[in-house]
């Protein structure tokens, strides 16, 4: 084997801990510039936090795990994925946990349910690092193993 152990996963360690804080930083930033309140549905409400969150969080994460040792449609083909999964990933949590909800009162006597954002936010942010990273650590795996690129 023609690649050394350590080299692999030094650098691997170092693209995790990188996309991680990086990652975190631009979906954090991106939210609070596109923040919108809630609208009339929910799904939407998800799926347009999903992409605030999910594409400034897919292309840094793309831009870490990088390899300008790989073919470039190779490269773009991990971009593209990369991206793809940071914007579903959150949405398929969203939908598959539960979210923080109460209630306020709206008028007198009106009750209506209120989400928290809060937690929204945190779980959302949390899928699209982890399952970015992710992918583009099982790429970088991929194609250190098969095809000796670090």
């Amino acid at each position: 084997m023609n690649i050394k152990i350590p080299l692999l996963l030094t650098s691997a360690l170092a693209r995790v801990v990188l996309g991680l804080l990086f990652s975190s930083f631009a979906a954090f930033v991106s939210w609070v510039m596109f923040f919108q309140g809630s609208s009339v549905d929910q799904e939407v409400y998800y799926l347009k936090q999903s992409v605030v969150i999910g594409i400034p969080a897919g292309l840094v994460i793309s831009l870490i795990w990088w390899n300008p040792e790989s073919p470039k449609l190779m490269m773009f083909v991990q971009g593209f994925t990369i991206i793809l999964i940071s914007v579903l990933s959150p949405l398929a949590i969203v939908n598959l946990m539960s979210i923080d909800m109460g209630t306020t009162l709206v008028g007198p006597s009106t009750r209506v349910p209120v989400v928290s954002i809060g937690d929204i936010f945190k779980k959302m942010m949390l899928a699209t690092v982890l399952a970015a990273n992710f992918a583009g650590a099982a790429f970088f795996l991929y194609r250190s193993v098969v095809y000796k690129e670090i």
